[in-house]
């Protein structure tokens, strides 16, 4: 059977070496999840639009503005999810938090050398290394570097 579920976003906002992160239960899953903070896209709504609201949602904050780095098929096999990873830019600032009422959301802030190990969802890795992907190609194409583009 395919579920249609249509689009999500997947936010990845970093303090420095911090990486924002929610505690979070999920039905599918017999302990509290560690995902990076994430939705669906409404019927109307970019999704720029549905990272905003979402991250007042969720964890009470606003950014200056969200750089879509990538698309990816969450589990094309059984669902026709679409998750855009965005990456805040700026500054976080913090609002009137508005959870679902459905919603047990903890805000947390991990080192972003421990993500992997402690991420708990495959949206949430799958984001985090094509933002990780994303910020290696931004510095090996900056200006005035020499030479053929390598990968670390």
């Amino acid at each position: 059977m395919l579920v249609d579920i249509g689009e999500s976003v997947v936010l990845v906002a970093l303090d420095g070496d911090r990486l924002l992160v929610v505690r979070q239960t999920r039905p599918g899953a017999p302990e509290r999840t560690l995902e990076l903070p994430s939705g669906a896209v409404e019927p109307g709504e970019t999704p720029q639009e549905c990272a905003a609201r979402e991250l007042a949602e969720e964890c009470g904050l606003a950014a200056a503005g969200y750089r879509e780095l990538a698309s990816f098929r969450a589990a094309p096999s059984y669902s026709t999810e679409l998750c855009h990873v965005l990456e805040l830019d700026g500054p976080l600032r913090p609002v009137e938090s508005r959870p679902d009422e459905d919603e047990d959301i903890e805000v947390e802030w991990i080192p972003l050398a421990e993500a992997y190990e402690r991420l708990s969802d495959a949206g949430s890795l799958a984001a985090l290394a094509l933002w990780e992907r994303s910020t290696r190609a931004g510095r090996a194409r900056r200006p005035g570097r020499r030479g053929p583009r390598r990968d670390p």
